[in-house]
């Protein structure tokens, strides 16, 4: 058994009993068992990772579980809280995407696909923007700047993909991914159409956005320790 084993062990079996406790309508087991996901990933990361880690993504892996105790306190300043929190995290991976976006060479094919990928954003972010809300926890022009940075992160990560179909960024797309579908069917269920099944559907993507989230740091990860270890390889010749 590897060492990191036992910490997605953990993971998965919390994010299982956070679907059970889901469906089960337990609400309250429901975040005390999403607090345990976040460290456990933590751990399978930094033993996946040689036991290192950057500050960025401490930070990031900070950012989630704080996200997350700020639901669990939901005291008047949680909202605010989880919104920060989840709102910086989207700001540094799309710092960490433009650097893998400048890496890359696109053409005018790629082009025509972002194009097509920016106008589909767009449109999925002015309908959701557009719909009737009620209830607001924040200030409407907050939710629109949450908007456009996950549409500004959707964009360069999707195009990253586009590009370059490695395992990589298939992780990074289906990262991103699931936080448009998290995000999306949040607010519509929180502040739009109490409906439980997108509550559910958010729950489920959220967790898996973790995972990936993940993945890609570790695959990201590899790829660099590889090319530190050539380049060694090649000063010792």
């Amino acid at each position: 058994m590897k060492a990191s084993t036992p910490s997605l062990i953990l993971f998965f079996v919390a994010s299982f009993f956070a679907l059970l406790f889901k469906v089960l309508e337990y609400n309250s087991f429901v975040l005390y068992v999403k607090s345990i996901i976040i460290p456990s990933l933590f751990i399978y990361y930094f033993v996946s990772n040689n036991y290192r880690v950057t500050l960025i993504k401490a930070l990031i892996f900070l950012l989630c579980f704080m996200r997350e105790v700020f639901v669990l306190l939901n005291s008047k300043e949680s909202s605010m809280g989880s919104f920060l929190c989840i709102l910086f995290v989207y700001l540094i991976l799309l710092v960490l995407s433009l650097k893998d976006f400048r890496d890359l060479k696109f053409n005018y094919k790629d082009s025509t696909s972002i194009l097509i990928l920016v106008l589909l954003l767009g449109t999925i972010c002015y309908s959701v923007l557009n719909l009737k809300f009620e209830r607001l926890a924040l200030s409407f022009s907050l939710y629109v700047i949450f908007g456009v940075v996950l549409s500004l992160l959707s964009v360069v990560v999707l195009s990253n993909y586009i590009k370059n179909e490695s395992y990589v960024f298939v992780n990074s797309m289906m990262m991103c991914v699931c936080f448009i579908i998290t995000d999306i069917f949040f607010v519509v269920y929180n502040f739009y159409f109490n409906l439980y099944i997108f509550s559910l559907i958010s729950v489920i993507t959220q967790v898996l956005s973790y995972f990936f989230m993940v993945k890609y740091f570790i695959a990201k990860d590899q790829i660099k320790a590889d090319l530190d270890k050539n380049e060694n390889q090649v000063l010792d010749l």
